[in-house]
């Protein structure tokens, strides 16, 4: 019996589709080694800066939804891409950043269960809005770990 609901809550969860902001393993691999073909279809983001990305955005080209919120400025090219996916890569290797996770594919999916793009980071937390069927997400927020040199500068005291 046991197995029975076992197999029924299995099928249940696959014919609800894709959970948002869950890890896609395949379109990590894609992510994560560059594949032209497979970002080829994504206006991509960068939050962060250049050398300090914290997260690509990439938002499905031609799907008819814009899922970056205004602050994400202007997509990227493709050199930009890739110096962006080096860059999340080495930080999650660096201890001072104090990244908790391996860089992954977080699935965007709208209340229809469509999946409209991906956030690549390695950051546990992604702030998004949903209004009807529109979906934005927004700029996550980290820092590097105290004691590495980007101490909180401590403001003068009020009189």
């Amino acid at each position: 019996m046991l197995s029975k609901l076992i197999a029924l809550f299995a099928l249940l969860s696959v014919a609800a589709g894709p959970v948002n902001l869950s890890i896609d393993q395949e379109a990590t691999k894609k992510i994560a080694s560059g594949d032209p073909s497979f970002l080829g279809g994504f206006e991509i983001y960068r939050a962060g800066v250049k050398e300090a990305p914290l997260a690509l955005l990439l938002d499905r080209k031609g799907d008819g939804h814009n899922i970056a919120s205004y602050l994400w400025g202007a997509s990227l090219g493709r050199d930009e891409i890739l110096y962006a996916l080096r860059r999340l890569e080495e930080q999650y290797m660096e201890p001072s950043w104090c990244l908790p996770l391996p860089p992954a594919a977080l699935r965007v999916v709208n209340r229809k269960g469509e999946v409209l793009g991906y956030v690549y980071t390695s950051l546990r937390q992604i702030f998004m809005e949903r209004k009807g069927e529109e979906v934005k997400v927004f700029l996550p927020d980290h820092s590097p770990c105290d004691g590495d040199g980007w101490e909180e500068i401590p403001s003068p005291p009020r009189p």
